[in-house]
């Protein structure tokens, strides 16, 4: 993944995937959710919890048949990244969390 796309240009893909971490309160969860872009850096994607800036996620991003080949023909990719950017909407109850990637869970 990480040869084929440029690090800065980011992909507007919306790929179903696991999100596992602690919310703002330390409870854990475990959602599912989608991406919203996706970079060789990172990926932002939505949750429904208060997830906070420095905290470490594992994620689970389903890859779809036409892409498996650059990951091995794995149909899951599994990785750790830290939470870097949360934007939070007053009428809403979603988040977008933008996260960058720090290794392969």
């Amino acid at each position: 993944m990480f040869s084929i796309i440029d690090r800065k240009k980011r992909l507007e893909l919306h790929l179903a995937m696991k999100v596992r971490g602690a919310d703002e309160g330390g409870h854990s969860f475990d959602e599912d959710t989608q991406t919203r872009n996706l970079s060789a850096g990172g990926l932002c994607f939505e949750s429904r919890h208060h997830v906070p800036v420095g905290c470490r996620v594992s994620l689970e991003i389903a890859i779809p048949g036409a892409m498996r080949k650059h990951f091995g023909g794995q149909a899951v990719y599994a990785v750790n990244a830290v939470v870097c950017r949360v934007e939070r909407f007053e009428d809403g109850d979603v988040s977008r969390v933008g996260a960058r990637f720090i290794g392969h869970s």
